[in-house]
C-alpha cells in the first residue's frame, strides 16, 4: 500500500524519531510505514491525517485533494465552536476587562497594541 507519509514528514522537516514520538509509536515501526513495508492501521491513519491537516485518502494516495470538504467542514465546526465560547466569555466582560484582554494577547505573541 503506497503512503505519503514520507513526503509530509519532510514536508514539516521532521525526523522520523519527531515524527513518531508524537504519534506515540517507536521509530522503526514509522520507518517500515515510510518503506510500505507495514500498513497502518486506523487509529494511525486517523492520527496522521489530523497532524498533517490531510485527508486519509490522500495519506493512502486515494486522493491527489488533501483536505475533501466534509474533513474541512468538521474541522472547522470544531473550531467555530470554541472561538463561539470565547467570543462569549469576551462579551461577558466590561470595557477595560476587554481591553486588558486583548493587551494580554497581544503581549503574548509580542505584537503591538491598537490604542
Amino acid at each position: 500500500m503506497k503512503t505519503r507519509i514520507r513526503e509530509l514528514r519532510l514536508e514539516k522537516n521532521l525526523t522520523q524519531q519527531a515524527l513518531a514520538k508524537h504519534l506515540g509509536i517507536n521509530q522503526t515501526t514509522l520507518s517500515k510505514l515510510e518503506r510500505e513495508s507495514s500498513v497502518p492501521d486506523a487509529a494511525l491513519l486517523i492520527n496522521l491525517s489530523r497532524f498533517f491537516h490531510v485527508s486519509v485518502d490522500y495519506i493512502l494516495c486515494q486522493s491527489e485533494a488533501r483536505l475533501n470538504a466534509d474533513y474541512f467542514l468538521a474541522d472547522n465546526m470544531h473550531y467555530l465552536k470554541k472561538y463561539q465560547h470565547l467570543i462569549a466569555i469576551y462579551q461577558k466582560m466590561n470595557y477595560k476587562q476587554q481591553g486588558d484582554c486583548y493587551n494580554f494577547l497581544c503581549s503574548m505573541l509580542d505584537e503591538k497594541v491598537d490604542k
